[in-house]
């Protein structure tokens, strides 16, 4: 025994006396903590403290993390030993915080094994289930069974402890098959299932199943590669149980093999308690010492990191001065030189800005004008054909002038497809909201449609859902053009057939309701490669030498444009030779229940004889049809050419209404408008115009106008308009 205290006499003295030399290696003091850990098992308390100090110092003299760890861990493990739970604790957390920066899992399953059993033994199960959760999630990601082994043992111990012991055996089975999937030694696997065994025999005793505690303790008796401990708790349970069963015999050479097992266990303790207690080492003098080497490690540390940040913002400083000073020195140069270069393309830039904004007003300005110029002789082609076929004409006439009109509005359709073509492409395109009858306009839209149809000798159809509101609120135009042009293209590739229109609802709410539209035809429909490029603008179905099918190409183009302004999608399925169909959804708002639905109203049965207004346009010929079509209600009427005399004669009379041309010589309708409503702001203004309602609404709004209405219109719209400012 003297032997063995001179060689850790000896060890000691030759590692204090490496502390001030030079580096000692990684393995020295991996040899050093095995040492103390093989100490600290056999109870050597004194020397295993010494062992981790020195292995501690040299660590920190090394800068070796990885040591420094195990060092930590292995001083933890002492303290574990001792029953000192807080610096137990302490140092088990810095080798855990240490190992996680490294990436050790396999360490740190370790360390959370030996916290769940300490925390077990202090009875602190909370705080120990809280480890164990934790270390089977770190060990589960290392997708290694031996990891969760390693937690699986310190589980089993706790549940023990907790007196769970179904959840024991319910965890043993799970255990075993872990077991068999471990690929360490024969030697180890036989010991794991011999422990397996015992704990069961353990389990089964503790529920007062001894039936199967005797099967399992008898088994794990006879086993190799048993614990001294476990042997002794398994003979004393099976004496137990003979004792129920009234076998002395057996009862006895248990009880005997129980004291045997037992002696020799606690002569092994002893032995190792008196060789500690012999040493005579100072537990307080060896962990003062520990607390005053982490105390000067860790205010060194503290010192070297902070020269270690100074330095670092030193030579960052001095670096980026440098590096600064260089990129200054070469943007002043680039500065100097590319400024000139700058400045030129930027006056380049601004000239084409400018030129392009230019373009787009130009070209803004000729698409209104030419509106302007193509809606108003087309306002008097169609108006005086609607005059002179109110007028009774002979049988021979009317059929001309029936032709006349499905010309004027073939062409008016052109003009406005052009035209909003034209919006739709740079993106000006507006909905507007007010209130409409969509019947109204469907049945309005189809009479249109008369002529054409009985010219290519087809049947159209309507279905109407009677369950749609009457007045919706929405754009009549946008979906009138829509309309027309889908109406238009199933007439003009069908002859002899049918061609259906179908409104149904699909969904309403408080506020508003869902429609879905259906034209279908029975034409020569539209070849499956084709399909895809309908809807591109200029787009034709069929060669352009087929005169017959010859078209405009923008009428599909418009359509789908102008349902994704109202966020929706037409929907195509065609056929050859069989038909087309084409649907679409569109979700309009619910007039209020307070609306006049004046759109309503039969236009024959109102009295307009009362009325006198005034007429203010510049064109002769608009001014002569317009006169003619409010006559033929007896409508007084004064007309005026300009802007300024209009505001001279309303200053000097009463009008019920005043229709105002927008674009004139000299003064504009905005222009008249804004100065009448200076002086009389009750009588209403309607504006009598032939540009379009995207471009002119808003300026319509401002100027105080109250309506408007687009040349050329049907009599009856500008009757309905009267009627609504009556």
């Amino acid at each position: 025994m003297k032997n063995r205290y001179i060689v850790h006499i000896i060890l000691c003295l030759f590692a204090f006396a490496q502390l001030n030399a030079q580096e000692v290696s990684t393995d020295s003091i991996n040899t050093l903590n095995d040492e103390a850990f093989g100490l600290a098992r056999s109870f050597s308390f004194g020397k295993a403290l010494s062992y981790s100090y020195i292995a501690i110092q040299h660590a920190t003299n090394n800068e070796d993390d990885g040591a420094l760890a195990y060092s930590y861990y292995t001083l933890a493990f002492t303290y574990k030993r001792m029953q000192y739970v807080d610096k137990a604790k302490k140092y088990y957390e810095k080798s855990l915080k240490i190992h996680k920066e490294l990436g050790n899992k396999r360490q740190v399953v370790f360390i959370y094994h030996d916290l769940v059993r300490m925390m077990m033994n202090q009875e602190n199960y909370r705080e120990a289930h809280d480890y164990l959760k934790t270390g089977y999630a770190i060990a589960k990601s290392t997708r290694k069974v031996e990891d969760v082994l390693i937690l699986d043992w310190g589980k089993i111990a706790l549940l023990q402890a907790e007196k769970r012991y179904k959840s024991v055996l319910k965890l043993v089975s799970e255990v075993e098959e872990r077991v068999k999937l471990s690929t360490d030694e024969k030697i180890f696997f036989v010991a794991r299932m011999n422990y397996l065994e015992f704990t069961k025999g353990d389990a089964y005793y503790n529920l007062d199943d001894f039936e199967n505690a005797q099967t399992f303790l008898e088994k794990h008796i006879n086993n190799e590669y048993v614990h001294v401990n476990d042997l002794a708790t398994s003979y004393k349970q099976l004496a137990e149980i003979y004792k129920s069963k009234g076998e002395i015999d057996k009862e006895k050479e248990a009880i005997l093999k129980y004291q045997e097992n037992l002696k020799k266990g606690l002569d092994k303790d002893r032995s190792s308690l008196q060789e500690e207690l012999l040493a005579n080492y100072s537990l307080t003098k060896d962990q003062m010492k520990l607390d005053v080497l982490e105390e000067k490690n860790y205010q060194k540390s503290i010192i070297v990191n902070r020269f270690k940040v100074v330095l670092a913002i030193i030579v960052l400083l001095l670096l980026g001065c440098i590096f600064l000073g260089a990129l200054i020195i070469k943007a002043i140069y680039k500065k100097i030189k590319s400024n000139k270069l700058l400045r030129i393309k930027y006056n380049k830039l601004e000239e084409a800005k400018l030129k392009a904004e230019m373009t787009s007003k130009t070209k803004s300005n000729f698409f209104s004008m030419m509106s302007h110029e193509l809606r108003t002789p087309l306002y008097a082609v169609t108006g005086i054909t609607h005059l002179l076929l109110e007028e009774n004409p002979r049988t021979s006439q009317k059929q001309y002038l029936k032709s006349l009109k499905f010309s004027g509005d073939h062409l008016l359709s052109l003009v406005n497809n052009i035209l909003q073509a034209n919006k739709l492409e740079d993106n000006t395109i507006t909905i507007g909201a007010s209130t409409f009858n969509l019947k109204a306009n469907i049945d309005n839209i189809i009479k249109s449609f008369d002529l054409l149809i009985k010219d290519r000798e087809n049947e159209l159809n309507i279905a109407y859902d009677t369950e749609i509101p009457e007045l919706l609120v929405g754009d009549s135009l946008k979906i009138s053009q829509i309309l027309i042009n889908l109406i238009s293209n199933a007439i003009k590739f069908t002859k002899k057939g049918t061609i259906r229109l179908s409104v149904e609802k699909v969904d309403e709410t408080d506020e508003d309701v869902q429609l879905h539209f259906c034209v279908q035809d029975t034409g020569i429909g539209i070849p499956k490669e084709k399909q895809e490029k309908v809807f591109e603008m200029f787009s034709q179905n069929h060669d352009a030498v087929n005169e017959e099918y010859q078209g405009s190409g923008l009428g599909l183009s418009i359509v789908k444009k102008l349902l994704e302004v109202y966020n929706s999608d037409i929907q195509l399925e065609s056929k050859e030779n069989v038909g087309t169909t084409f649907t679409f959804d569109i979700r309009f708002p619910k007039a209020t229940e307070n609306i006049d639905p004046n759109i309503e109203v039969h236009i024959d049965d109102v009295d307009f004889s009362h009325l006198k207004m005034l007429v203010v346009d510049d064109n002769k010929i608009n001014q002569m049809l317009t006169k003619k079509i409010l006559s033929t209600k007896k409508i007084t009427s004064d007309i005026v050419t300009s802007g300024a005399e209009a505001i001279e004669i309303v200053k000097n009379n009463h009008y019920d209404l005043i229709l105002m041309d927008i674009h004139m010589p000299e003064m504009d309708g905005y222009e008249a408008t804004t100065a009448i409503r200076k002086f009389n702001k009750e009588v209403p203004i309607i504006a009598f115009t032939a540009v379009s309602l995207d471009d002119s609404l808003p300026k319509i709004i401002n100027s105080g106008m109250n309506d408007m209405i687009i040349k050329p219109f049907e009599a009856t719209q500008l009757f309905a308009l009267i009627h609504k400012y009556m």
